[in-house]
């Protein structure tokens, strides 16, 4: 495909066919012909790169006009001398003002000016990589990245999110360009503000299911079939999240719409079946038989003792398809998984969930569901929830969206209650290994 020249940079083969053609004292309006370039375009660029040759010193007069009145007179001065003032042979002034093509200047001992593909090429090289490593913002635009941009990537721990809220306001920051500039170390926010990457370790699938009673038609086989066969049908995951490993503590029950990442958390009192049970026929009733049948016609869980009765899961709720998932194979329910980071930002691992009540829960799938996602094209979980669920309903659940600069995944969330709670449960080094931060953060 032919190149748009008069749209794209000058280089090496173009800067090769200016020098020849300067050398061979062709017009800059017949070069430009044979490019199919600007006439402007190639005088700017023999202006921006002429290399400057300088005659010997010894038994010729000094290249600088200002030199006989200048205090400063070391030898070759005018090398690095910002304010020189050349003395130019008089041929010249006329354009493009270079001597490649003259016939006379081996003899000539004024200063020589030339434009060479090569040098001109590296010249342009070495200014095109300085600028994608500088800083080429603005006062307003760097005060913008180390303050607001700050406050919220250490409070949603989002470059995504962040980067969608500031650029909403009218600015263009480019998030490839924000990740280099954190790694190098040029702005506030540090590596150390965002989420940990581990690296996943590979899983081996345990294909030997150990419920007590069969589970044959709802296996994680019979999962992807119906996927294949209804790729209509919404798809629900379900999990749960333990605090500390005690029979008689709460943990989380989550429930998460896959298509649209939006996650509902709830508090169970014991990690039981019944327990859980009890949990999804309130929800049932919350929003409706017709609307819990419709979000949970594909239900993904794992073998968890907690969901493992099928045969009264069938019972109550007949219009739901239930599939387990591998032994072991939490991957297998990627996207809830996933979402579970969400709350361990703000609640981490090792720590008791006796504290937080229904209403903390509520708050915190709040801020998660409001949080800007790239999976669903810079809207967030809420944007889209109405098409599943009414957002009335939601809001009579606890459930409301969170204005974006508000979106909150520290801690700090859940106020000193969460505090205190993670300072009973983990020492200095159990928190820095969860990279959380329980120090309130201010913009100073």
């Amino acid at each position: 495909m032919k190149r748009n020249s008069n749209n794209s940079h000058f280089i090496y083969a173009d800067r090769k066919i200016i020098e020849e053609g300067v050398n061979e004292n062709m017009s800059i309006s017949q070069i430009a012909y044979n490019m199919k370039r600007n006439k402007s375009s190639i005088l700017r660029e023999i202006d921006r790169n002429k290399t400057y040759i300088f005659p010997s010193t010894f038994n010729n007069s000094h290249p600088c006009i200002k030199h006989k009145n200048c205090p400063v007179k070391e030898f070759n001065c005018f090398e690095n001398c910002k304010n020189i003032e050349i003395n130019l042979c008089p041929k010249l002034i006329s354009s493009p003002h270079i001597c490649n093509a003259c016939r006379t200047k081996s003899g000539c001992r004024y200063v020589k000016i030339y434009y060479k593909a090569y040098e001109a090429n590296n010249k342009y090289l070495n200014a095109w990589s300085n600028d994608r490593t500088g800083l080429r913002y603005s006062e307003d635009e760097l005060i913008v990245l180390n303050t607001d941009f700050y406050i919220l990537v250490i409070n949603t721990r989002s470059i995504y999110h962040s980067l969608l809220v500031i650029n909403n306001r009218g600015y263009n920051f480019k998030e490839k360009s924000i990740y280099r500039q954190i790694k190098d170390d040029q702005l506030r926010v540090k590596s150390k503000d965002l989420p940990r990457n581990r690296k996943a370790k590979k899983k081996q699938v345990d294909t030997e299911y150990k419920n007590k009673e069969s589970i044959e038609g709802h296996m994680y086989d019979d999962y992807e079939k119906y996927k294949n066969e209804n790729k209509d049908a919404i798809e629900t995951q379900m999990d749960t999240v333990i605090g500390i490993i005690n029979a008689n503590d709460p943990v989380i029950l989550t429930l998460e719409i896959v298509e649209i990442s939006f996650m509902f958390i709830f508090k169970l009192n014991r990690k039981t079946f019944e327990e859980t049970l009890k949990k999804l026929q309130e929800f049932e009733n919350n929003i409706t038989s017709k609307t819990f049948n419709k979000i949970m016609e594909i239900l993904l869980t794992d073998n968890g003792s907690e969901f493992k009765n099928l045969s009264t899961i069938i019972e109550i709720f007949p219009n739901i398809n239930i599939f387990y998932c591998h032994p072991y194979s939490s991957f297998e329910k990627g996207n809830i998984e996933n979402n579970h980071e969400f709350i361990r930002r703000v609640i981490p691992k090792n720590i008791s969930l006796k504290p937080y009540t229904q209403e903390d829960y509520n708050l915190l799938s709040s801020h998660i569901n409001s949080l800007y996602r790239r999976k669903l094209d810079g809207k967030c979980p809420f944007d889209l929830i109405n098409d599943y669920i009414p957002i009335d309903v939601l809001n009579k659940m606890g459930l409301k969206k969170i204005a974006d600069k508000d979106v909150n995944l520290t801690p700090h969330l859940l106020g000193n209650k969460n505090i205190e709670n993670i300072k009973k449960y983990l020492d200095y080094n159990d928190i820095k290994k969860a990279n959380i931060s329980i120090t309130k953060k201010e913009d100073n």
